[in-house]
């Protein structure tokens, strides 16, 4: 150790030093308690020796500048103090003095309390190396969490969870959640909604969730379905983390347009679906694996499929939420989840929820991820919208003469033709809509854009090359017996082909879009297609169904040709938004 000996008489500090030295210490001298500062400020020894009484300052008062300069450094300071300095002593102890040792020294003490002070300084030390490792690895977990925080914030997209289709609500067991709640619309206005469950909690189970929201995020933006998505996501888990991890998850599909919603569980508690008095009529349990245990093509990502005619609510949720427990053991549940609900107005069921939550706890910490999610579906006002556009679409048909075709420029075109075996396997209508996305004066049309292909081409596919019958899905469950032979003669197409043409014209002052779309089907007579009107609420049964009204009422034109396996479309991009 390195000792500072503080004394005024020559022969004391003679003699305590070079003891100090012989017992293989450092020895630094200092006569008074000015002098005995500056030697400490200059050579910072581990332990001084100090005597009581001293001229220019007093040991006592060096000794409290000396352990106001050391912050929380503990230097050691020991008293050698004489006979009638007891009430000087006893006021130095008060004031931060560590020991003390009475002259004459017995050298045998004197060695016994620096050997125990020095196993002390040993074990300070260590504490207080142990204490900035362990403030440098809070301090870098702290920037990890940031970090990840930021990464959550940027890829979860915030501004696509302030859908008014949907509430959330979203409260992590410490500083970083690992449920992931996400929200995105295809380009046909499809809502899709994923609700994600990390094993754990805090920065190891965000950074499980992470890997998701891409695939989600790109898929749906481009009109990828569920099924396609899900395949994706499961393999992304399963390339990027370790093996052992998996995710829980709900995905969600909500199309206002085909009245339909999908919902794969896997993992997640029974999501609930409620009518509009908020009473559960349906229960979509898990029935698949978590994802990242098992390959995507070993998974059944078929998701449950409900066609709803009245509106009606969503309810997904995290187990955080329904096994929370308060101090009395007793669980939150699912009965009280379901009766809050039920006891509030549409707009204010996530904070009714929220305060019984909160009163339940009743101050207590939850230990788990808590999430949830209600969404809401058959509570828009389509058909009125719709009918608005009909008339401005057909307002905007007059301004173009009957002459269109030959004096319109093409600007740019788009081909694509398929036969029966990339039918089988070609997502074709998200496939073009990464090029319709690149296209400027379509960029802000795309979700029309992205119905008319999707209408157009399913009509090819199903009734052109499939010869699907629309009748089956007016049948008791119809539709899933509908998508089930459409499943079938897919996979079991050998013949056949689609053409697809999409062509940027110039004609005066506009830009239209033409579409023409042909399969190598039979086709159909066409001749008394549309003798009716438009009609948004038609049966699907017929072949001029609910789709392609919607197609007639977005466009300026639609004309079939030939044997009505050909039929070209015409589209005018309302004007852009000014920002």
């Amino acid at each position: 150790m390195k000792i500072l000996v503080v004394d005024d008489t020559e022969a004391i500090l003679l003699l305590i030093s070079r003891f100090v030295e012989a017992l293989g210490h450092q020895a630094l001298i200092a006569r008074n308690g000015q002098e005995a500062i500056n030697v400490w400020r200059q050579e910072q020894p581990d332990l001084v020796l100090m005597d009581v009484m001293m001229p220019v300052m007093s040991g006592p008062e060096a000794s409290v500048q000396i352990k106001a300069e050391a912050g929380a450094t503990w230097v050691p300071i020991v008293f050698v103090t004489g006979v009638g300095e007891e009430n000087a002593l006893a006021d130095a102890i008060e004031r931060g003095a560590d020991d003390y040792i009475n002259k004459p020294v017995n050298f045998r003490v004197l060695e016994a309390k620096l050997k125990a002070f020095g196993r002390t300084l040993d074990l300070n030390r260590k504490v207080r190396e142990q204490s900035q490792t362990l403030a440098d690895y809070y301090e870098r977990a702290e920037e990890e969490k940031r970090v990840v925080r930021h990464l959550m914030d940027q890829m979860v997209n915030s501004e696509r969870l302030a859908d008014p289709q949907f509430d959330y609500w979203l409260s992590p067991a410490e500083s970083l959640s690992g449920d992931l709640i996400a929200a995105a619309r295809t380009p046909g206005q499809a809502l899709h909604i994923l609700l994600a469950d990390g094993i754990g909690h805090g920065l190891t189970a965000a950074l499980n969730v992470l890997p998701l929201t891409q695939p989600f995020y790109s898929m749906t933006e481009k009109g990828y379905s569920i099924t396609d998505i899900l395949f994706e996501m499961n393999a992304k888990i399963r390339q990027v983390l370790p093996i052992g991890r998996f995710v829980c998850v709900s995905l969600i599909s909500i199309d206002e347009v085909g009245g339909t919603v999908e919902i794969w569980n896997a993992g997640m508690p029974p999501i609930q679906i409620l009518d509009q008095q908020r009473q559960v009529v349906r229960v979509c349990s898990s029935s698949n694996l978590p994802l990242g245990i098992v390959p995507s093509h070993s998974l059944d990502l078929v998701p449950e499929r409900i066609y709803y005619k009245q509106p009606g609510y969503i309810v997904a949720y995290s187990d955080g939420l329904v096994e929370a427990r308060n101090a009395g053991k007793a669980e939150f549940g699912l009965p009280t989840l379901l009766d809050s609900l039920s006891q509030s107005d549409d707009r204010q069921m996530l904070a009714r929820v929220q305060a019984e939550f909160l009163q339940f706890l009743d101050g207590e910490q939850h230990h788990d991820d808590v999430s949830l999610v209600v969404a809401r579906f058959g509570m828009d006002v389509q058909a009125a919208k719709t009918e608005l556009e009909v008339q401005a679409v057909e307002a905007r048909f007059d301004e173009i003469s009957a002459d269109f075709n030959l004096l319109a420029e093409c600007s740019w075109r788009y081909s694509l033709i398929l036969s029966a075996q990339e039918l089988r396997y070609v997502n074709t209508i998200p496939f073009m809509m990464s090029f319709v996305k690149e296209i400027k004066s379509l960029a802000h049309v795309q979700s029309d854009v992205f119905l008319i292909l999707t209408e157009l081409f399913v009509n090819a596919l199903d009734h052109g090359l499939l010869l699907l019958d629309s009748a089956i899905k007016t049948q008791p469950d119809g539709m899933e017996e509908y998508l089930a032979q459409r499943a079938e003669r897919l996979a079991n197409l050998q013949e056949g082909r689609i053409e697809i043409d999409l062509m940027g014209l110039k004609y005066k002052d506009a830009e239209v879009l033409k579409i023409r779309v042909k399969d190598s089907g039979e086709g159909f007579d066409w001749s008394n297609a549309f003798q009716t009107p438009v009609s948004h609420t038609s049966h699907p049964s017929t072949a001029f169904g609910r789709g392609i009204s919607l197609v007639r009422a977005l466009s300026l034109k639609v004309q079939f040709n030939g044997l009505g396996n050909e039929v070209e479309v015409y589209y005018l991009p309302a004007p852009s938004p000014k920002h």
